[in-house]
């Protein structure tokens, strides 16, 4: 049975208040931690009292806020995912060519 939690600005979170939002959507651990870019483990963590770090909780006030929803939080996932293209250093030998002699 899904509850109707109504939206609060916070700057912190009860550990009672994460586990009611999170039942309140019907969702496990996973599947709600995981959009906050948060392992099942770790929010398993902040549902009993571990300390919730500032930037978890600012996108949990913007998600509960309705400014940004799941699809976005999905594409900051896939964006944060994405590998960087290395580059060379400076200080880095130069590569050696050797050219075929006839």
């Amino acid at each position: 049975m899904k509850q109707n939690v109504e939206p609060q600005l916070s700057q912190s979170f009860r550990p009672e208040q994460l586990r009611r939002m999170r039942k309140a959507r019907g969702e496990n651990q996973t599947e709600f931690w995981h959009r906050f870019g948060v392992s099942q483990s770790r929010g398993s963590r902040f549902e009993l009292g571990t300390e919730i770090p500032a930037s978890v909780t600012m996108l949990l006030n913007l998600y509960l806020l309705g400014i940004v929803g799941d699809h976005d939080l999905r594409r900051a996932m896939i964006t944060q995912r994405r590998p960087a293209r290395s580059r060379r250093s400076k200080t880095a030998r130069p590569r050696r060519f050797t050219q075929a002699v006839d």
